[in-house]
């Protein structure tokens, strides 16, 4: 690695760690969400199944779906799942770096795809008008 990119990825986790990007999930998930579609009624083909079987990765999907605590996604897994230009939107809308994009996205898209498979879609927080100040009162 150049000296130019350890620069850069030094500033951009400093940059990240003082904004506190990487624990508002806020923003994300509601991106991840419209991404994801609405949740289908029972039986029913979602978006979430149309992407992860063009993805090849309807049975990651099928696994995240039954456990309640999954493990985070892979690096690779999340590249698979979105598109060059869809991780470049989550950044953009979000103001996350790429790197805060990709470790966000593989700790929320597993817990996302159960919440939808039991039809209980995470709901965007507006934290100060709910009361939550404090970054550890966060999702």
């Amino acid at each position: 690695m150049k000296i130019t990119e350890h620069l850069t990825s030094a500033v951009t986790q400093v940059g990240d760690f003082m904004t506190l990007a990487s624990q508002d999930v806020s923003g994300m998930l509601s991106v991840l969400n419209d991404m994801l579609g609405p949740v289908p009624k029972p039986d029913v083909s979602s978006k979430l199944e149309t992407r992860a079987s063009a993805a090849g990765m309807i049975e990651t999907i099928r696994l995240w779906q039954k456990q309640d605590d999954a493990p985070p996604a892979t690096e690779a897994e999340i590249r698979q799942f979105f598109t060059p230009d869809e991780l470049d939107q989550f950044s953009h809308q979000t103001g996350l770096s790429n790197p805060a994009t990709l470790n966000m996205l593989q700790t929320l898209l597993p817990k996302c795809v159960r919440r939808r498979a039991l039809h209980q879609p995470f709901k965007p927080v507006h934290y100060k008008t709910e009361g939550y100040e404090n970054a550890e009162n966060r999702e």
